[in-house]
């Protein structure tokens, strides 16, 4: 039966697959039944596939590796057949319906097998084993020649070059895919191709040059992916390319520089990811957006200029750009995606400008030559591993907005020798400063309720630590092996301490653990070779396994004769832990007390002077409690932007805090900065007029 007639009983049905690893295309279980003769068309990139037919059971037909032709009749419809086919995605990837005509005809013209709908000529194929130039024609029977269609000439490895006629306004997807022979292409002018298909050059590889024409609109995704000869690539001018598609030149490591014309708005995902050839490029002012992982692994590119249209940097924009050592980014971009310039070794420093808002999950990560950074007060957030691996940053500003520290965002700074934490950071993640042995000191603002997993674990140089707040909780592994650290005041409101938390903290000499302690963690301080005491403010918490194993030798427990659970001369714990253990007598605050012709057992928040000051607040603020000092409490003073309220805060068996309100109804210490003690044991808080915040309670505990 001709061609013709079998196409005339049944649509053309093309399965392009580019992945498939068997061959049995169509199972008789799955309700297919095959017999008589009619016209299917397959195409597909296996060695081999066979359909069985009613006919004869032994029968088969071979599919060879491209266009397989069967005389069959397919007695179910396509849709179902499209249904039936979708049941095997390990077997189809990318199933394509490429036309449903009724009455086209397929025809060869030389070597070029093609179709007619009566107005133009669309080719379809070409032979595998053709080799040297094609010329493709302008006109086949006095019909223009239009469209190239998808894998008309895949894997035509013998092809050296192409030229476009000046009809084509379409390169259809993988047009010219596998041919590795390939080393020019050219399209005749004036050429009218609009767009260049998905894959249209996918891995041709010999090819050294192209130049786009000025009437393409369009490069689809990966249309010249894994050309890794091309060192010329150019648009015609004017251009016309609106978009650049995903991979379109992904793993192109032959090119040294390209310029985005500016008819180009969006650059898509990997567009140049791998050319490690590029040392410049430049993007146009009318490019608005940089898709993930665009200029990803371009290792070879030293410098770049974002254009003032883009309003975002996306994930893994810049990531492996080894090379870089220079980038400006404008005043429009908002945020900084993941990874944006993770393992950008060759960058040296970073502004970021104030229209930023957010920077992204290590966004900066291993850029491991990186001394500097200017981080805007527009910023609220940056993510987990932001500056991970900086090893040559020795200082960062963290700007007012910023409310948490993320797990490992400055893991392994080993150049940070200090950092500036805002009164609006409530959280330090898990290890947030993880090996940072530069860093010598650290103020924890009064806003910080937890401390992470091994937050400041390894940081060897750290030799004070000062706390100004609420910290409840002080997380596994915090300050382990914080070698430097000769002294820690643990504030009053921590109810827990994880397990090792100061593990191998060697220089620790003495600790006082608050009264509000209700738990410590097994090896808390296990390791720690100079701790010879650790006094107890309030009653006996519950222990870990091991908790003070291995101290310096003579180490001994401190407990005030009024706290429950402990005994002397030894004190086993809850754990069976047994330590040498030595009554103090009456605490500070009882001693106090007495001292200022009060009993004992006086409840600390009775006011004796009907001045509304409690005997706590007299305790805390080291006032006189036999006398009224209502006039004589701190008060917020204001000046320039902000409000201030310096308070006393020498008592380490009492928690200060204080706290901001807009309404005096929600009050926080979020938004209020708290500097650490003076000589006198003085503390000054303050909070920006800008914030929005009007009020100021200072909140103490015991």
């Amino acid at each position: 039966m001709p061609w013709g007639e079998a196409a005339n009983s049944i649509d053309h049905l093309h399965v392009l697959n580019r992945y498939s690893k068997t061959g049995d295309l169509m199972d008789r279980s799955q309700g297919w039944k095959v017999s008589g003769f009619d016209l299917l068309v397959v195409r597909q990139r296996l060695p081999s596939c066979e359909i069985q037919t009613d006919m004869a059971a032994s029968t088969t037909h071979q599919f060879r590796t491209r266009t397989a032709v069967a005389l069959v009749s397919v007695t179910c419809g396509v849709d179902a057949m499209l249904q039936a086919l979708g049941r095997y995605p390990w077997h189809l990837t990318l199933v394509l319906l490429c036309c449903m005509v009724n009455g086209l005809s397929a025809d060869t013209f030389g070597n070029f097998t093609y179709t007619d709908d009566g107005t133009s000529i669309t080719i379809i194929d070409y032979p595998t084993g053709a080799v040297g130039a094609v010329d493709i024609p302008a006109t086949i029977i006095d019909k223009p020649v239009t469209i190239i269609g998808s894998s008309a000439f895949q894997s035509c490895t013998g092809l050296t070059s192409v030229t476009i006629p000046v009809g084509v306004t379409t390169i259809g997807n993988s047009a010219f895919d596998g041919c590795t022979g390939l080393t020019s292409m050219s399209f005749a002018s004036p050429s009218s191709a609009t767009s260049i298909g998905a894959y249209a050059f996918y891995g041709c590889y010999g090819l050294t040059g192209i130049t786009i024409p000025g009437s393409v609109t369009s490069i689809g995704n990966s249309a010249f992916d894994g050309c890794t000869g091309l060192t010329s690539m150019s648009f015609a001018s004017p251009s016309s390319v609106t978009s650049i598609g995903e991979s379109a030149f992904s793993g192109c490591y032959g090119l040294t520089g390209i310029t985005i014309p500016g008819s180009v708005t969006s650059i898509g995902e990997s567009a140049f990811s791998g050319c490690y050839g590029l040392t410049g490029i430049t993007i146009s002012g009318s490019v608005t957006s940089i898709s993930d992982w665009a200029f990803s692994w371009c290792s070879g590119l030293n410098s770049i200029t974002i254009p003032g249209s883009v309003t975002s940097i996306g994930e893994s924009t810049f990531s492996g750009c080894f090379g870089l050592n220079s980038i400006t980014i404008p005043g429009s971009v908002t945020s900084i995606g993941d990874f944006a310039f993770s393992g950008c070794f060759g960058l040296t420093s970073v502004t970021i400008p104030g229209s930023v808002t957010s920077i992204g999950d290590g966004a900066f990560a291993s850029c491991s030559g990186l001394t500097s950074v200017t981080i805007p007060g527009s910023v609220t957030s940056i993510g987990q591993q932001a500056f991970y691996g900086c090893a040559a940053l020795t200082g960062i500003a963290i700007p007012g907005n910023i409310t948490s520290i993320g797990d490992d965002t400055f893991y392994h700074c080993t150049g940070l020798t200090s950092i500036t934490l805002p009164g609006s950071v409530t959280s330090i993640g898990n290890s947030a400063f993880y090996g940072c042995s530069g860093l010598t000191g650290i103020t924890i603002p009064g806003s910080v309720t937890c401390i992470g997993d091994s937050a400041f674990e390894w940081c060897a140089g750290l030799t004070s630590i000062t706390f100004t707040g609420s910290v409840t909780s002080i997380g596994d592994h915090a300050f382990y092996a914080c070698s430097g650290l000769t002294g820690i005041t643990i504030p009053c409101g921590v109810k827990s301490i994880g397990g090792s938390a100061f593990s191998w903290c060697s220089g620790l000499t003495s600790i006082t653990l608050p009264g509000s302690v209700t738990s410590i963690e097994d090896s808390a301080f296990a390791f720690c070779s100079g701790l010879t005491s650790a006094i107890f403010v309030g009653n006996a918490p519950t222990m870990g396994g091991g908790v003070f194993y291995r101290v310096a030798s003579g180490f001994r427990v401190g407990y005030y004769s009024s706290a429950y659970g402990f005994t002397e001369p030894t004190w086993t714990d809850g754990s069976g832990n047994i330590y040498p253990s030595v009554n103090l007598g009456p605490s500070p605050s009882t001693m106090w007390l007495v001292a200022n012709g009060y009993s004992s057992t006086t409840n600390l928040l009775d006011t004796p002077n009907d001045d509304g000051v409690s005997l706590l607040m007299a305790y805390a603020l080291n006032l006189d409690p036999t006398k009224n000092q209502s006039a004589n409490l701190p008060k917020a003073v204001m000046g320039g932007e902000q409000m201030s309220y310096t308070y006393y805060a020498g008592n380490a068996d009492v928690g200060y805090q204080v706290q901001a309100s807009a309404d005096l109804k929600t009050w926080s210490a979020a938004g209020v900065s708290v500097s650490v003690p003076d000589g006198n044991g003085n503390c000054t808080a303050t909070m920006p007029l800008t914030s929005g915040l009007r009020f100021l309670r200072l909140v103490v505990s015991h």
